[in-house]
């Protein structure tokens, strides 16, 4: 007896391969569909990924995007008040402290800006790939 020939593979040959390939069919036809493109909210010219590949893109520190001095206007007052307040022993440990948690911040900003900038590099890139493209 043959496999087509008992339950188990007419079951097989009539049900679950004609349901198969009807799902490879709707697989097929829709990685064939062109994709609307996405919309962002965002305008860039012509020449933005090359520019913004050869780092001419104002991002990051040369930005003056949201930029407010108000904060550093409360810390120099800050400041100027602890430095009266304080002996030269104590303002010299502050002071160190205070360039040592400076460094720190400035340090895991950077690499954190880094990491931030690779991941939407590569977003951007895969979002730029299209169907049968390397």
């Amino acid at each position: 007896m043959e496999f087509y020939q008992t339950n188990g593979g007419k079951k097989f040959f009539e049900v679950q391969l004609p349901k198969l390939i009807r799902a490879l069919e709707d697989v097929t036809e829709a990685l064939n569909r062109k994709q609307a493109p996405v919309v962002l909210p965002a305008e860039v010219g012509d020449d933005f990924l090359r520019e913004l590949y050869f780092g001419n893109v104002g991002i990051g520190v040369s930005s003056t995007e949201g930029y407010s001095n108000e904060k550093l206007k409360e810390i120099t007052l800050l400041q100027e008040e602890l430095k009266r307040e304080l002996n030269e022993e104590q303002w010299k440990l502050f002071e160190t402290c205070s360039c040592k948690m400076s460094g720190y911040t400035s340090s895991e900003s950077c690499r954190m800006f880094q990491h931030g900038f690779r991941l939407a590099v590569k977003l951007i890139v895969a979002g730029l790939g299209a169907q049968g493209e390397s």
